[in-house]
């Protein structure tokens, strides 16, 4: 027999099985389908529903004072409940909550309502604005009652959590130090890691936390007394430390163009809940606190902050009273020598 024609004939047969088996193996492992943006929206909405479901007790007497359902009074509790998400678990922090698509780059939570709705809330379970901030001839802390905040929320594995809205804060980490000194210390060759000689100040230079192992470290490179304590303040400064400072609720400030005579509440421009000091805040921090770039004290506290898009509920309630008007509140000793010698570049 013709050997050429079987190779024919076992090619033909070959390339007839693999023709009609290739179809069968994309059909095995097809390729996958782009999720549409209207998909996505889709789950996210489904999400939500979800974990405020699983929120509803909280909401069980509430009733919405605006629309969208976002802010809540519970008369009998006394408690106003926002229902916010998170938009940024670990940014540099001016606010805590701000209204949705306002400013998100600088703070955890954003809410889908006006202000002056959540001041109404608060009205209506009896509080009392004070003032807010002021700023010249010299800085006066805002005032009014003090607010305690919860967060409640369901974490990934279902459970619901709650903690105080103050875990989430802490002392800003991302700074620089620095210490003057006639110059680098002896012994010492800079940079060293992520310590650096500012030859044109005469200081030595540190960016944000320092661990243990790093300041060890340094500490062994030099006796020099001041480098030692340097070094150590350094380190300290970089520790995460818990904001304090209560929120009161300072109500913000009516502006009235003297053109048209038309009212404004000021709070609408974003500042809702602060961590920063604004003239126009709604709830303020009851201390002496930066919104300068480069200066804010505060951010997130990332690893307590669930991720973004989780939906939140802030729950606001009176705090403890105080029978005589206190002092603004101020940095403990530690934290005002860090601020003194500390510069913000």
């Amino acid at each position: 027999m013709n050997s050429g024609w079987l190779n024919r004939v076992f090619l033909a047969t070959t390339l007839g099985v693999f023709v009609a088996t290739a179809p069968a193996c994309a059909q095995d492992t097809p390729a996958p389908k782009p999720v549409s943006e209207e998909e996505l929206q889709k789950q996210q909405k489904q999400a939500e529903e979800t974990a405020w479901k699983a929120l509803s007790a909280e909401l069980e007497g509430a009733r919405a004072l605006n629309p969208q359902g976002t802010v809540l009074i519970q008369l009998q509790q006394k408690r106003v409940l926002l229902k916010t998400k998170v938009v940024c678990p670990d940014c540099i922090l001016e606010m805590v909550l701000v209204p949705e698509g306002n400013r998100e780059h600088e703070t955890i939570l954003s809410i889908r309502s006006q202000a002056f709705v959540i001041h109404a809330a608060l009205l209506g379970i009896g509080l009392e604005p004070g003032k807010p901030a002021a700023f010249s001839p010299e800085f006066v802390a805002p005032s009014g009652p003090i607010i305690q905040i919860e967060a409640v929320w369901q974490d990934a594995s279902g459970q619901v959590r709650r903690r105080p809205l103050k875990e989430w804060v802490r002392f800003n980490t991302q700074r620089y130090h620095s210490q003057a000194m006639p110059a680098p210390p002896t012994g010492v060759t800079l940079p060293h890691g992520n310590l650096r000689w500012d030859r044109f100040n005469n200081e030595i230079l540190w960016f944000g936390p320092m661990t243990e192992a790093e300041r060890d470290d340094l500490l062994s490179l030099s006796d020099d007394a001041v480098y030692q304590q340097a070094i150590r303040r350094f380190h300290k400064a970089g520790l995460s430390r818990p904001l304090t400072a209560d929120f009161v609720f300072a109500g913000s400030s009516i502006y009235k163009d003297e053109e048209t005579g038309q009212e404004f509440y000021e709070a609408e421009g974003g500042h809702l809940i602060c961590t920063s000091n604004f003239p126009d805040a709604l709830l303020d921090l009851r201390e002496e606190s930066s919104a300068a770039d480069g200066a804010q004290s505060y951010e997130g506290w990332t690893e307590r902050i669930p991720p973004e898009n989780t939906p939140v509920l802030l729950i606001l309630s009176e705090g403890r009273k105080e029978k005589t008007a206190s002092a603004p509140e101020k940095p403990m000793p530690s934290e005002k020598s860090d601020s003194t010698t500390d510069s913000q570049r």
